[in-house]
């Protein structure tokens, strides 16, 4: 039998279906522009409201297009029918040798995997969070577009990678974990920057200043943070967006102490981390959190649930104040690091030291050896 024809793996199609800024889209932003720099020419197809949002996070060879492939409100049968139709026309516009999907939740780009499938396309569908409740009716129909011939998977944690085997139904071996890493921190003066910061709150040099970095929704534990801050004696800043936005800022409106503050989404939160005392991670569910890493890269003492640090497995209890997700416990764990910063140093240098081993040169290149994989999948071979 004839030898497969050698294709040299260049052009690269990154299709992103979500509507908002978060951590999914932070790092595929960074994955693309890392994948740029090795040489590849990447299409990162995204719904033109987060065009704005994501330049930022965008190198030099990676082009932006506009794709209606985020989930809409017209239920999930419209939803896959338009990605379908969307991944159908990137793949003839663009030609591209190779795919890459990454996934806010498994149910969020099924219309992209079939037009993927259907096109013999060699991908990798990259789950960056999934639920271990039932599996969704169409996650399990779209199986045979998972399991076909091409497709690689990866996961950014060991938790999120055996929930998304088990949704899309293949071994937990087959799905491979995909580092998480944070941006490095700037060369900040953090005494300088920690007495500019507490100016603009009004706040006195040795006054405590307290984090919620994330999504304003019940999942990542934003209701809990009226509660947490009317037993904290130090500003809770809120830095984020999301459907409990109006709520948070009505109760901050209420709070007598005007210690409750919603600041709103940043592009950059490091200033912020060298600033702040602790950084409060309530969440209910995570995959792998960049902003714990984040905070962690800044030395920036962490208080989180173990749900929100569970891609970290025992290693939590060494690299954050683990507390239970309920508002007495969070601020209790909030004042013992507050109170004590010094019994905390041993845990910020070691989460520090874990923040600096997620390197994105091993990201990368776990992330290529998936695509050849995937391309040798189909019958080529990577040149």
């Amino acid at each position: 039998m004839a030898e497969p024809a050698v294709r040299r793996l260049s052009r690269l199609l990154v299709a992103l279906p979500s509507t908002r800024m978060g951590g999914t889209e932070r790092h595929t932003a960074a994955l693309c522009t890392h994948l740029a720099g090795r040489g590849l020419a990447v299409t990162l197809a995204a719904e033109p409201a987060l065009h704005d949002a994501l330049r930022p996070h965008l190198g030099p060879g990676v082009a932006l297009e506009a794709a209606a492939i985020g989930p809409e409100a017209a239920g999930a049968d419209a939803n896959e029918a338009r990605q379908a139709a969307e991944g159908a026309r990137l793949i003839a516009g663009h030609a591209p040798d190779m795919a890459l999907l990454p996934l806010p939740w498994p149910d969020a780009g099924l219309g992209l995997m079939r037009a993927l499938a259907a096109a013999g396309l060699p991908r990798v569908v990259l789950a960056h969070l999934a639920d271990d409740g039932p599996v969704p009716a169409a996650v399990a129909a779209a199986r045979g577009a998972i399991g076909a011939s091409g497709c690689a998977l990866a996961a950014v944690s060991a938790p999120t990678a055996f929930r998304i085997a088990r949704a899309f139904g293949v071994p937990a071996a087959r799905v491979a974990v995909l580092p998480n890493p944070a941006p490095a921190p700037a060369a900040l003066d953090r005494a300088m920057v920690r007495a500019t910061m507490r100016s603009s709150f009004g706040l006195a040099p040795e006054a405590g200043l307290v984090l919620f970095v994330g999504r304003l929704e019940e999942a990542k534990g934003a209701d809990l943070l009226p509660a947490v801050s009317g037993r904290l004696g130090a500003v809770l800043a809120c830095l984020g967006d999301g459907p409990l936005r109006g709520l948070l800022e009505a109760r901050a409106a209420d709070d007598p102490r005007g210690l409750l503050r919603v600041i709103g989404p940043v592009a950059d939160a490091g200033t912020w981390y060298l600033a702040a005392d602790a950084l409060l991670l309530p969440s209910r569910r995570e995959g792998a959190p960049l902003v714990f890493l984040e905070a962690a890269a800044h030395r920036c003492p962490v208080v989180a649930t173990e749900a929100a640090l569970e891609a970290l497995d025992d290693r939590m209890f060494d690299l954050a104040r683990i507390a239970e997700a309920e508002p007495g416990a969070l601020a209790a764990a909030l004042e013992g690091v507050l109170a004590d910063p010094a019994g905390t140093a041993g845990m910020v240098e070691a989460a520090a030291a874990h923040a600096a081993r997620q390197d994105w040169d091993l990201a990368v290149e776990r992330m290529l050896g998936l695509l050849r994989a995937a391309c040798m999948a189909v019958g080529d071979r990577a040149a």
